[in-house]
């Protein structure tokens, strides 16, 4: 391509944009002066409807100034008629293990629990040592807790002994 060719393309090319960029400022609508001069105007004051004032009856007092003639009859507490139980009942849990580090016992209280086991922990201290027994129970049938004990030495390895739930 010619030398000159390419310097008229050139400038034609540049005359175009510069037309482009300057001949929507001229305008009337789309310049300069359209997109900066905006007036925003507020009112003076906010309209709020008038409030109106809502006039209330007095309200008698529900308590009375002076005490009444006759006090109320007391009321007697009724009395439950069920039998006393003739000997206590008894609970009995199966004691897994015995720990000294809180954080053993209740991550295997858990481990039993995530198994089905209602397992808990018990703390205990004595001559100023604390030690974790974790339980499994309580139960009122103590056969129920012997199948427990095989069942537990069989899957976790535990050997167990049931003791008195308190």
């Amino acid at each position: 391509m010619d030398k000159t060719l390419k310097q008229r393309l050139i400038g034609a090319i540049l005359l175009v944009a510069l037309g482009v960029i300057f001949i929507p400022v001229l305008l009337d609508g789309s310049g300069y002066k359209s997109r900066q001069e905006r007036s925003i105007q507020m009112p003076t004051e906010p309209e709020y409807p008038p409030l109106s004032e809502v006039q209330l009856k007095p309200v008698e007092p529900i308590y009375r100034k002076t005490p009444p003639a006759e006090p109320a009859p007391a009321i007697e507490p009724a009395t439950p008629k069920t039998t006393p139980l003739k000997k206590p009942v008894k609970a009995f849990a199966l004691q897994v293990s015995t720990v000294t580090v809180k954080k053993n016992a209740y991550a295997l209280r858990d481990k039993l629990r995530d198994q089905g086991y209602s397992a808990y922990v018990e703390t205990r201290t004595r001559d100023g040592k604390t030690s974790y027994r974790v339980r499994i129970g309580p139960e009122l049938d103590m056969s129920r807790l012997e199948e427990m004990k095989k069942k537990v030495s069989k899957e976790q390895g535990l050997d167990g002994f049931v003791v008195n739930h308190p």
